[in-house]
């Protein structure tokens, strides 16, 4: 009997449900009872159960309790910079430290997403949401329990699989190959060019976007750069900085139009469910698609922690990632340059495979 061919469609909806749900329970929970200023946290760690998510599910055990870690770590240290006033040195070393262990760990993991963006997002907006040391108990129990909750909804389709799979196989992903992991990658020179670039990259467009008059959210630029930059094994090119670009545009377009009607936070958890189901399903086939609905997504749940006008919010968003967009592809120009003199790609490595 043949096997019915496999759906891409329904691949894409089966991860992007469970996307949905690890973020969207925790962050509608946290409205029910009245803490929607806390949405921040239950929105990052809900991005635990994006990695892994092709991997072999003994595999995937192991990926996405890391990356709840990181993520956990990530945000904890956020809120030491919070409560130590958020001076500025401490935000750029925290950032740095950030940058180095999640572009070990991710390299390391050969996990999918590859750049840093989470991780860094996690901290950078859990450094600015303010908190007393009197909320550190309510605080840490939301992240643990929203960073439990993501890997128990990222390892669901194991039992999922189990019951259903024998019924109708052509509705499930395919498991992709064990990967062979070694931390001997973290010897190699690809690595720290590919730390070298972020750490670089991310510096140089928060401390520009520091000194622009008029303009705050600084870490917007850094994200946009964090997010085009090269994983170890990919290439830099510029059409992923003009998709960031154009994509973040629209997005903010629709977040903006979407806050002016002043929602009310259940509307916000339903905006969030949506938002991170449908960039799921348009990750792996545009990623402009997709920032129509993540910038959304992130716009109005940094709005419920952090409430401001949404029109400065538009101001802010774009031109802040415009500015990392221009750094990114200024650090294109200058490790094409390296590159041709070294006769190999920066970050190119034949420790593992290319994804």
């Amino acid at each position: 009997m043949t096997t019915p061919a496999h759906s891409t469609r329904t691949t894409n909806l089966e991860g992007a449900a469970r996307a949905a749900i690890a973020g969207g329970v925790p962050l509608a929970l946290l409205v029910a009872l009245g803490m929607p200023g806390y949405a921040a946290f239950a929105m990052f760690a809900g991005f635990t159960a994006i990695f892994g998510a092709t991997e072999p599910y003994r595999q995937r055990m192991v990926t996405t309790g890391i990356a709840a870690a990181l993520q956990g770590a990530c945000m904890a240290a956020g809120l030491a910079v919070s409560l130590s006033g958020a001076p500025l040195w401490l935000q750029g070393a925290g950032l740095v430290v950030v940058l180095v262990v999640a572009v070990c760990t991710l390299s390391a993991l050969q996990t999918i997403p590859a750049q840093p963006i989470f991780p860094v997002f996690a901290f950078c907006v859990s450094a600015l949401v303010p908190v007393r040391p009197a909320d550190l108990p309510l605080v840490a129990t939301i992240i643990v329990a929203s960073l439990a909750w993501a890997w128990l909804v990222a390892m669901s389709g194991g039992l999922i699989r189990l019951v259903l799979h024998p019924r109708a196989p052509h509705v499930f992903r395919p498991i992709a190959q064990r990967k062979h992991r070694s931390l001997a990658v973290l010897r190699t020179p690809a690595v720290w060019e590919t730390v070298g670039l972020n750490v670089v990259g991310a510096l140089v467009a928060g401390a520009v976007a520091e000194t622009v008059p008029g303009l705050g959210h600084p870490y917007w630029a850094v994200i946009a750069v964090v997010s085009t930059l090269p994983a170890i094994r990919q290439r830099h090119t510029v059409v992923r900085a003009v998709q960031r670009f154009v994509g973040t545009i629209g997005g903010t377009v629709v977040a903006v139009g979407i806050l002016l009607l002043e929602p009310s936070a259940w509307w916000i958890v339903v905006i969030a469910v949506i938002g991170q189901f449908f960039a799921e399903i348009f990750v792996a086939r545009h990623y402009a698609v997709t920032l129509l609905f993540l910038t959304p997504l992130a716009l109005a749940v940094s709005w419920l922690s952090l409430p401001e006008a949404p029109e400065l919010l538009a101001l802010d968003r774009i031109a802040q990632t415009t500015l990392g967009a221009v750094v990114s592809v200024g650090l294109l120009v200058v490790g094409r340059a390296i590159e041709r003199r070294r006769g190999r790609a920066l970050g190119a490595t034949s420790a593992i495979r290319t994804v």
